[in-house]
């Protein structure tokens, strides 16, 4: 009887049954962990190189699913598959993109990819990703691009209205019939997002009136646009600063805003989402000035920028504490007969520095919100000072109070008269501070100069400089 031939340990194995990943959106510890499990496979395919495997599986997953898997790439893996990606789901994986993300993908291989992706871009995705990529990578991009002149008009006018602006919009002639606009928005549905706004215009473009979504459904087909627009829509010139853009908008509790030239042509639309980008772009150019950084400064700057744009603010800080130490040494006569003082001089002058960002952060925030010196200004000084003296009387109290309970264990000289001293101190270091950090950002505001730049430099040089003048005028008059 013949035997059967021994299988061979090379033989192949059987082929697995066709593998599966798919992306959990449910943010529990199932859906977390299984999620990890599939990054950590296809960051393994990635590696391996097996393209058609990693598409495959990737392909019925809806471009959300994508782009979250994809920001939690390593980063070589992540510039790999962008690569692979078809260019139209690589379009909208970028224009999602986190802008530190983008940076990260900047790399020799992927410039040809980014090249080719940003012709395909429309307008707006394409000027929202280059405001967020360094300046050489911005000039690279733009060079040969069909739009080249339309995006470098839109940078040169960034901070502004027109530079913010969604282009286009859904502008409907007033002449329509209702029936007209449903046809002509369902003849473009394929290339509309999102209906923002239905502005309507008059024969030579300019800006007449507005239309909402339920004036279409209420409104027989045969309705002139004319006869049911709403009048007077709120407009703002191109060349308005994007600063008082966001403020007309929350003033009038507007989510979207036409843009129009002086002659009131429509150019655009301002719409949720670019006055959510103008909130992000001024809080970090507000950070930015209370760091002491200029508001260019960004993550992408070379060394030589770094140094243009902070050593004005180092010089400043410089100068300050160089007049804080002529003070200090104005009064060493003092510090000889009571040279316990000097142990005080750092905690008067933190103490005011905080006071006053405190006082000055939240004057900003009121100006942000439409107060001005004309308006609402008293009031809120008056305030701030109660407040600011209340705050004198607790801390001082504290280190009196502990001062006291101190000199019964150490050999303090008149821990009594110290204490007081040291209190009295406080108290008006945090009522100058704190009137200062109210006063000047809107005295900044009135100047038309930005008011982040008074929690910089000036706020605490000045409550440095006081802070030490009025500890040592207090210790002179009671304690020396």
């Amino acid at each position: 009887m013949m035997q059967p031939a021994p299988q061979s340990a090379a033989a192949p194995a059987v082929k697995p049954a066709k593998e599966m990943l798919r992306w959990c959106d449910h943010d529990t510890p199932e859906g977390k962990a299984a999620n990890h499990k599939t990054i950590a496979r296809l960051e393994e395919l990635i590696k391996e190189g097996h393209k058609k495997e990693v598409l495959k599986l990737l392909e019925p997953w809806a471009p959300a699913a994508v782009l979250s898997c994809f920001v939690r790439l390593r980063t070589k893996r992540a510039q790999k598959l962008l690569r692979w990606l078809s260019d139209d789901v690589s379009i909208r994986v970028l224009a999602e993109l986190d802008p530190s993300t983008h940076a990260v993908l900047i790399e020799d291989r992927s410039k040809a990819k980014f090249h080719k992706l940003m012709r395909r871009m429309d307008h707006n995705k394409a000027l929202r990703m280059l405001k967020e990529l360094p300046d050489s990578f911005v000039e690279e991009l733009l060079q040969g691009h069909p739009d080249e002149e339309a995006l470098r008009a839109a940078l040169e006018t960034e901070h502004t209205a027109a530079g913010e602006m969604r282009r286009g919009g859904l502008q409907i002639p007033e002449t329509w019939r209702i029936g007209d606009v449903i046809d002509d928005i369902r003849s473009r549905s394929a290339r509309i997002e999102k209906i923002d706004s239905l502005h309507v215009i008059d024969s030579e473009g300019r800006l007449t009136g507005y239309l909402r979504i339920r004036d279409l459904l209420l409104h027989p087909a045969e309705t002139i646009v004319r006869d049911v627009m709403r009048p007077d829509p709120i407009a703002v010139s191109a060349d308005m600063d994007q600063e008082e853009v966001m403020k007309l908008a929350k003033r009038r509790q507007e989510s979207i805003l036409a843009v129009v030239d002086h002659d009131r042509k429509m150019l655009g639309v301002i719409t949720a989402r670019e006055l959510a980008d103008i909130a992000r772009e001024e809080a970090e150019e507000d950070m930015l000035l209370m760091g002491g950084v200029s508001a260019d400064s960004t993550a992408f700057d070379n060394p030589l920028m770094i140094v243009r744009r902070r050593i004005t603010w180092l010089v400043g800080g410089l100068a300050g504490a160089m007049i804080a130490a002529t003070v200090i040494a104005g009064f060493e006569h003092a510090l000889t007969q009571a040279a316990i003082l000097a142990s005080f001089i750092p905690v008067v002058m933190a103490t005011a520095g905080n006071a006053g960002m405190q006082a000055s952060t939240v004057s900003i925030q009121a100006i942000n919100s439409g107060a001005s010196l004309a308006h609402g200004f008293l009031p809120r000084l008056a305030r701030e000072m109660v407040g600011a003296a209340l705050n004198g009387l607790i801390l001082g109290g504290a280190v009196f109070a502990i001062l006291l309970l101190a000199g019964q264990f150490f050999e303090i000289p008149r821990p009594a008269m110290l204490g007081l001293t040291v209190c009295l101190a406080l108290f008006g270091v945090i009522l100058f501070a704190g009137t200062v950090g109210t006063v000047v950002p809107f005295v900044l505001k009135a100047l038309r100069l930005d008011p982040a730049v008074a929690t910089g430099i000036f706020i605490l040089t000045a409550n440095d400089v006081f802070g030490v003048l009025i500890l040592f005028g207090v210790a002179t008059t009671l304690y020396i």
